[in-house]
């Protein structure tokens, strides 16, 4: 949401007060999922109202109000047969597509773990599936890079290029030998 109201500085891909603003989202995540709701978190959805100008926290009281009476008016919105909201959904997914756009679909380990999440997500008609897939994909596809990264902070990979790399130090130095005769 930081990106669609335009608060992301380019050079660093951060914004201020993202600690904050991510560590609220996590705590909203694992306490409604305590209680038993579906994941309280932003939404593609919210960029509507950044999108429009809303930023400040009387956006935010403004649709607390609306959701207050929006219980009271459930009953008369059940009426609306289900195949009117999908106009506003396919919207919604327009403009999600803007951030498939930013995919590097040339590095296979983006493109693939990318395209598994947008495709299990309709697939399974489930969002956490989707995700599912995408996390397990990109996780198994740069754990090998991962292992070495670590393996070469413990010092135990050494690299074997040329002669003179090797730990063996007779080689290098008979290459050296037969370079200058």
């Amino acid at each position: 949401m930081a990106r669609f109201a335009g608060f992301v500085d380019d050079a660093t891909g951060d914004f201020e007060g993202q600690y904050f603003a991510f560590m609220s989202d996590a705590s909203a995540i694992v306490f409604g999922s305590l209680l038993g709701t579906s994941p309280v978190t932003a939404f593609i959805e919210s960029s509507t109202g950044i999108r429009e100008g809303g930023r400040t926290e009387l956006t935010a009281l403004t649709a607390a109000a609306y959701f207050t009476a929006a219980l009271f008016i459930t009953p008369l919105l059940a009426s609306i047969p289900s195949w009117a909201v999908g106009l506003p959904l396919v919207l919604v997914g327009v403009m999600m597509m803007r951030a498939v756009a930013e995919v590097d679909w040339n590095d296979m380990r983006q493109a693939v773990p990318a395209f598994l999440t947008l495709a299990l997500m309709p697939f399974t008609y489930s969002i956490a599936y989707g995700l599912i897939g995408g996390i397990g994909s990109y996780i198994l596809l740069h754990s090998w890079d991962w292992a070495c990264e670590v393996a070469a902070r413990l010092g135990c990979r050494r690299k074997v290029g040329g002669g003179a790399e090797r730990s063996s130090g007779g080689e290098a130095e008979q290459g050296k030998g037969t370079e200058s005769a």
